[in-house]
């Protein structure tokens, strides 16, 4: 157990070696520092700066997603602390106090200049990308009874109103009967075999869902589900986002009590599949995904971490003839990942999309950084499986995640979408919130896991020598 500890501890310092002269130290870039408590595993820094961020709010833009990444990430990394040790000082309060106050913010909100409140606004598919940690954030919250109690009976019919929204939106989006081809504003498009980071949010939204009412009781809402009499609700609460979400496609009222058919925005099947038709039997019966019931959160959450972490871990990938991925050297001469050859890679360093092949640290990130939210709160609340599947899976995290963050320092010049990316940490990830979610592998998970059965994750021998 000892040496596993040790090897993890030489990975992590591998990765996380000192930053370049001309980068910002951050909590992605430098070592580890000391947990804030005994209870907390991320150091004081990290959550002082999270508690400065501001609280999370989205808007409604029909056909587009609005995040605000870091501030909602960094509202997580407070949930999961305060979960951990919710009487922990934060400045002349407690985190348990903080992040109630911050969640308060998106349950009780009063509209912008534009009409705008400031709850997500419960739309499926890339939505998930900041939908996904609010729904972890509430469902933390539930199970930590500080927080809880911070909210009032009003603000817990809000979350419950909120998480509602949410299981709608995955319903309608990913329930096996359902395949309508939009989100639901009825304008933008989707499919559910599109690559993890469109598809994994809503997934584990549901899972958190199912963890934060019940599989039951969640069945029992969608199949007596009213469109009329929710939509009020909505409109009571004010959670205007959600409602002219909903409503700024008329037909979405009938799709989501009977089903039927729907014909997406477009004049015909072209390159996005505008024009295409759709169909489904709309969100009033239980709800099940790739075979999976909400009475199995776990295998629902098994379909994506199996999905991401699948790869053999490579660095050089042949897009097209000579054209080649490979590192930049920004940290060291290495030119393979300590990694290669291993058995985890995100799926995205070796995929597709509409223009051919894909290697992207951008959407090698994106489709983490939903992985590590919703594997943060399964280990927190207890609902992490210690079986065959679940050392299996953070075996190929471990990997995954290593190979990602090496990759993210050295610098990557990758493929998508037909054109060259050339990405690195602090340029590209940083902005995208990565210091609130790298952490909650390098502080959290990666020594949950480097206790686990599963032995950690060794760099090959072959390019161990290459850093």
């Amino acid at each position: 157990m000892l040496a596993r500890r040790s090897l993890l501890a030489a990975l992590c310092a591998l990765t996380f070696a000192a930053p370049l002269a001309h980068a910002q130290p951050s909590p992605a870039t430098a070592a580890p520092s000391a947990p804030a408590s005994t209870l907390i595993p991320f150091p004081e820094p990290l959550l002082a700066r999270a508690l400065a961020e501001p609280a999370p709010r989205w808007k409604f833009s029909p056909g587009k997603r609005y995040h605000e990444l870091p501030h909602v990430f960094a509202l997580q990394l407070l949930a999961l602390s305060a979960h951990f040790d919710p009487l922990h000082p934060a400045g002349d309060s407690t985190l348990a106090a903080a992040v109630a106050a911050k969640i308060r913010t998106f349950l009780v909100s009063e509209p912008d200049a534009d009409g705008n409140t400031r709850e997500p606004e419960a739309l499926g598919g890339l939505g998930g990308w900041s939908h996904n940690s609010a729904a972890q954030i509430l469902l933390l919250a539930r199970r930590t009874p500080a927080v809880w109690d911070a909210l009032s009976p009003e603000e817990h019919r809000r979350a419950d109103l909120l998480m509602h929204a949410f299981a709608i939106a995955g319903h309608f989006t990913l329930d096996d009967d359902n395949d309508f081809g939009v989100l639901l504003d009825g304008v933008a498009l989707y499919q559910k075999s599109w690559n993890p980071n469109i598809v994994e949010g809503y997934v584990d939204v549901m899972t958190a869902a199912s963890l934060y009412f019940g599989a039951d009781e969640l069945n029992a809402f969608f199949r007596t589900f009213d469109f009329d009499a929710f939509t009020e609700q909505l409109r009571i609460a004010n959670f205007r986002n959600v409602l002219r979400c909903w409503t700024h496609t008329p037909a979405m009222r009938d799709l989501l009590m009977n089903g039927g058919t729907f014909r997406a925005p477009g004049e015909s099947a072209g390159e996005k599949l505008g024009g295409t038709v759709g169909h489904g039997a709309g969100v009033r019966n239980d709800f099940t995904y790739l075979g999976y019931t909400l009475a199995q959160p776990w295998e629902l959450y098994r379909t994506q971490a199996n999905r991401q972490f699948c790869k053999t871990a490579r660095t050089i990938v042949t897009i097209c003839g000579d054209n080649r991925t490979h590192l930049l050297q920004r940290a060291s001469a290495a030119t393979l990942s300590p990694f290669e050859g291993q058995i985890g890679m995100c799926a995205e360093f070796e995929s597709t999309d509409w223009n051919g092949m894909r290697s992207s640290t951008s959407y090698a990130f994106e489709g983490s950084m939903l992985q590590l939210s919703i594997a943060a709160t399964l280990h927190a609340i207890g609902a992490w499986r210690d079986d065959a599947a679940g050392r299996s899976i953070a075996q190929r995290m471990s990997v995954g995640i290593g190979d990602l963050l090496f990759k993210a320092r050295e610098g990557y010049r990758g493929w998508s979408l037909g054109q060259e990316r050339i990405v690195w940490l602090e340029q590209d990830l940083q902005p995208l919130g990565s210091d609130y979610i790298f952490p909650l592998w390098t502080d959290y998970l990666a020594r949950e896991k480097s206790s686990a059965a599963a032995p950690a994750a060794t760099p090959s021998a072959h390019a161990s020598g290459q850093n």
